[in-house]
């Protein structure tokens, strides 16, 4: 006697559910793998630019320390940074470029941070940037 129609077909469904459940899975793995890797480089950017920014206030420091005539250099890592005054002395100064103060903000990605400084700073541009060349004239730090 053959063997009934009706078992191949129901072989065929359940090959397919399975089917269905491994790429159901599959999609689920990819979308938090890729998650994971986005947690993962928004990390590794806030990190860098921490770095920067240490980097950057300890040579703010260090041209102000050191007296009239010093330059220092400092080069953003990861995502471009953006400086601008701190509001309450932009406010002051009118927060346009070429305005001084005493303390700017350090902004890179997420990333926002301030630096105080005791020599006024003047900045020539707000525009993002990945060299910020800081010069000590007369006491006055200059950021271009």
């Amino acid at each position: 006697m053959p063997a009934p129609s009706y078992s191949r077909a129901q072989a065929s469904v359940e090959t397919l559910l399975v089917f269905i459940i491994f790429l159901s899975a599959l999609g689920i793995s990819y979308a938090a793998g890729s998650r994971l890797a986005s947690a993962a480089q928004s990390r590794l950017d806030t990190s860098l630019s921490q770095s920067s920014f240490l980097e950057f206030s300890a040579k703010l420091q260090s041209a102000c320390s050191l007296g009239n005539g010093n330059v220092r250099e400092v080069e953003a890592k990861g995502k471009m940074a953006t400086l601008k005054l701190a509001e309450d002395e932009a406010e002051q100064a009118s927060a346009a470029p070429g305005s001084t103060g005493s303390s700017i903000i350090f902004i890179a990605g997420n990333f926002s941070a301030r630096a105080n400084s005791s020599c006024a700073i003047s900045l020539a541009s707000g525009a993002p940037a990945r060299f910020f060349r800081i010069e000590n004239r007369g006491g006055v730090l200059e950021i271009t």
